[in-house]
């Protein structure tokens, strides 16, 4: 079958997005099918404003030919709620929608996800992309019941992200009570870094400690907080800029502390990479991480714009170094029996067998 599946660039050179990461999944584990990727979303260093908004028009009518090209086709949308996605992404299924052709919308967190102040145009819009039968993927039961009950969706599938597990299964972390902390992915205030900045800060200042700290990705945000954080920590600061590859995967050995205080997801990638290494996760509890860690046994979770939270999970990790080796271990565990990767592509294939 010919799927037509859209994400932003799936080069990591040209832009950090777990979509991507998602997207280059499935193209790699599952060759039974013949994927057509349709680039759609703003590169890193794209231009914002009047040629944006170009580039998206641009991109309508290149869609247009696209489906009237392809044969024995089907769509694989890959969104997030928000308000950009909404404007850019629904025209697009609407059109999908007018040539009947067969599609699964695969939603991705946002900022619209158990959110009860969608503006109306946004619903409405939503509401038209959400109406036909065709099936939609989440990532966990509460975005489920999310989309049927505000949008009235119908044939709504549970399919959280998996990953890539080689190099994890045969890694082993050898219990380390120096604390090395990741952040990885998408440098911007909504990922929580103010938070983490502050929480480092706090410990600084009240607790005479100096973290060490990993930052890795790229985004909007990203001179501000490399300038911060390199004024607060000093030499204890390592900036990696994107990583993919070797590079990716020996820092993720080498950290053992993943930091991720979102205000809203779905179910990161970067987040499950992390646990696969045996990383303990400080993270906030919000979309379908609540499915994946289990406070005090597998992470611990901290408030939503609460750096104080930060500091007492790092505190509770330095101060109880069994308690750091046995959420590792329960981290590694839950990915390994909860995210396979064979058993994600058959799921995916009946979804898409769906008539």
């Amino acid at each position: 079958m010919n799927i037509i599946i859209t994400a932003p660039s799936l080069d990591s050179n040209h832009n950090v997005s777990g979509i991507s990461s998602v997207t280059n999944f499935i193209i790699e584990k599952n060759p039974s099918q013949n994927y057509i990727h349709f680039e759609i979303g703003k590169r890193d260093n794209d231009a914002r404003g009047l040629g944006r908004m170009l580039g998206i028009l641009k991109s309508y009518f290149k869609w247009l030919f696209t489906l009237l090209k392809a044969r024995n086709k089907l769509v694989h949308f890959n969104l997030p709620l928000d308000a950009k996605s909404v404007i850019r992404d629904c025209p697009l299924v609407i059109l999908t929608r007018f040539f009947a052709v067969k599609m699964v919308i695969h939603v991705h967190g946002g900022a619209y996800i158990l959110n009860d102040n969608i503006p109306s145009w946004a619903k409405f819009l939503l509401k038209t992309s959400f109406g036909s039968n065709n099936p939609k993927i989440v990532l966990g039961e509460v975005e489920k019941d999310f989309l049927i009950n505000t949008f009235h969706c119908k044939n709504v599938h549970v399919l959280p992200n998996s990953l890539n597990l080689d190099d994890a299964e045969q890694f082993e972390r050898i219990a380390d009570k120096n604390l090395r902390f990741l952040f990885l992915g998408r440098i911007s205030k909504e990922k929580g870094i103010e938070y983490i900045f502050k929480a480092f800060k706090t410990l600084k200042k009240n607790h005479n400690y100096t973290a060490e700290f990993y930052m890795a990705g790229k985004g909007e945000d990203e001179e501000e907080y490399v300038q911060k954080f390199r004024n607060l920590l000093a030499e204890n600061f390592h900036f990696k800029g994107v990583v993919f590859g070797n590079a990716k995967t020996e820092l993720l050995k080498t950290c053992n502390i993943f930091l991720l205080p979102s205000f809203f997801e779905g179910l990161p990638i970067s987040l499950l990479e992390a646990m696969s290494f045996s990383q303990v996760p400080i993270v906030t509890n919000v979309g379908s991480i609540k499915y994946v860690i289990k406070h005090q046994e597998n992470g611990l979770f901290a408030g939503v714009k609460n750096s104080n939270d930060i500091v007492n999970a790092i505190l509770e990790i330095k101060n109880n170094p069994a308690s750091q080796e046995n959420m590792s271990k329960e981290a590694k565990q839950t990915v390994f029996e909860n995210f396979n990767p064979t058993d994600y592509i058959k799921k995916l294939n009946l979804i898409y067998s769906y008539e």
